[in-house]
């Protein structure tokens, strides 16, 4: 199995660098200001410009250069470069800086999984079943792991599993007293269900098509005892660097001595915002955790170190966080980068599962740049403040624009009359098009930004001395659009 040293991972940081330099008020800018700050112009190099010219061309772009991305066809040459140059500064581009799950395992033969999917969707079925898996060698091949901690636990689908199909003694911690009580619940659900849900995923893994759930098979083991649930507590803490993982382990599981510290595998699924680059914070600072795995999830609430972007309702939760979460790596911090809110937000979007489902924006989001227009002619001093969130249900540009004035309570909007809003739609019509390609455009950006995020957290690790830390592609991106783990395993002392 090749490692990646920390020469590699700053060479291949620079390159991001190198990129992503030229484009951070691009990625910075929010689709709200499309029309009024005249995007299309201001952000397009020239050459992109240069080769649309109607709505035509913007839709055979979009078909050509997204959907079909057939080389051969000659059209677009300055789009095909600009995306192309993009696309070698993917992750998916690097196999050299990711290790795969066989080569992590190297050569053992991986726990079958069970597809059980009830209680959960489908997506969520997919992650937490490789995750458990992962984690499940992980613990066993090191003997590193008498514990897990499952970090932002939520309704506690990892740890439910690590703890019934695997027999692992796991604490998930959540900084929501709910949440914390929903997972128990819901275990105890799970639990009572199991020996069902595993028979039915058994049998479906043969090929064979279970009974319906009710009807009592006639292949179930009467003697089989459900699993226990003592192997899984849960407790709501807000996690940071100086919370002892060590004593909520003592305090929830009794049979462990008090004198004896306990092996920890510290993971997460989808650990959100700041609480990813915590749980790398901490796996460092407490000697106890000698493994971890982590997939993390919504960039925009990282807190950044020398980020001034911080807009847009983000900073009540900013304030809660006691550590920064970007960059982690001394190697980018001597450097400054920033990448800004919008710049992390969109790291988050999945280009992948857009391509697979030829998805354009919804119109929503040029309705709400039309909004911003109507802003800055009735109202310009709420130009960027206006938070319209979430409209459901409307069947035009008119009646979204109500819906806006009634859930806003703003009587100017309310005011503006049908003839304005016409007159609107029309000045704008061919804007409708363009933003759609625009909007594809940016979205290129987001696997690069991921990237940079990610490395950022490995770089981190190898600069430590945790030459066993690995970054790996889990799942299926169009399913699960954060699909990749970083893992790290402490040297034994």
């Amino acid at each position: 199995m090749s490692k990646v040293g920390v020469t590699q991972l700053q060479k291949r940081l620079d390159g991001l660098l190198a990129f992503l330099n030229p484009h951070w008020d691009f990625v910075n800018c929010h689709m709200v200001n499309y029309l009024t700050d005249q995007h299309w112009s201001v952000f397009l190099p020239e050459g992109l410009r240069r080769e649309i010219s109607g709505n035509e061309d913007v839709d055979l772009a979009i078909e050509e250069l997204f959907w079909k991305n057939d080389e051969a066809v000659g059209r677009f040459p300055e789009w095909r470069r600009f995306l192309e140059k993009g696309k070698l500064e993917r992750l998916a581009l690097h196999p050299e800086l990711l290790t795969s799950v066989e080569e992590l395992l190297e050569g053992q033969e991986n726990a079958a999984q069970l597809s059980i999917r009830e209680f959960m969707s489908a997506k969520k079925c997919h992650e937490v079943e490789l995750t458990a898996a992962l984690v499940d060698h992980l613990v066993k091949s090191s003997s590193q792991g008498s514990y897990i901690v499952d970090a932002g636990d939520g309704k506690g689908y990892l740890s439910s599993r690590l703890a019934l199909q695997y027999g692992h003694r796991v604490l998930g911690i959540d900084a929501n007293a709910e949440n914390t009580q929903n997972a128990l619940s819901r275990n105890r659900k799970l639990q009572r269900a199991w020996n069902g849900l595993t028979e039915r995923a058994e049998l479906q893994s043969q090929g064979i098509t279970p009974k319906r759930r009710g009807k009592k098979s006639p292949t179930r083991d009467p003697t089989k005892c459900a699993p226990a649930l003592e192997n899984y507590k849960t407790t709501a803490r807000f996690i940071t660097t100086e919370l002892d993982f060590g004593v909520l382990l003592v305090e929830h599981f009794h049979q462990l001595p008090q004198e004896i510290s306990p092996n920890i595998c510290l993971t997460g699924l989808h650990t959100c915002g700041n609480l990813a680059a915590t749980c790398l914070q901490v796996f460092h600072a407490q000697k106890d955790c000698r493994l971890l795995c982590n997939i993390g999830c919504c960039y925009h609430l990282l807190r950044e170190r020398y980020s001034r972007q911080e807009f847009f309702g983000n900073k009540a939760l900013m304030d809660m966080q006691t550590d920064y979460g970007f960059p982690l790596s001394q190697y980018l911090q001597e450097q400054q980068v920033r990448m800004g809110r919008n710049a992390r937000m969109l790291a988050a979007q999945s280009i992948e599962r857009t391509l697979d489902a030829k998805e354009l924006p919804n119109v929503t989001l040029y309705y709400r740049a039309l909004l911003e227009i109507l802003v800055c002619r009735h109202a310009p001093q709420l130009k960027n403040e206006l938070q319209v969130g979430k409209v459901r249900k409307f069947e035009s540009f008119q009646e979204y624009i109500k819906k806006c004035a009634t859930k806003l309570d703003t009587p100017w909007l309310a005011a503006i009359e049908e003839d304005e809003l016409q007159s609107l739609l029309q000045e704008y019509a061919l804007d409708k098009h363009y933003l759609d390609l625009f909007y594809l455009l940016r979205m290129s950006f987001a696997p690069v930004l991921e990237s940079l995020i990610l490395l950022d957290r490995l770089l981190y690790l190898k600069e430590l001395g945790y030459e066993r830390s690995y970054l790996i592609d889990l799942f299926d991106p169009v399913i699960s659009p954060r699909h990749f783990a970083i893992v790290s395993i402490k040297p034994l002392t």
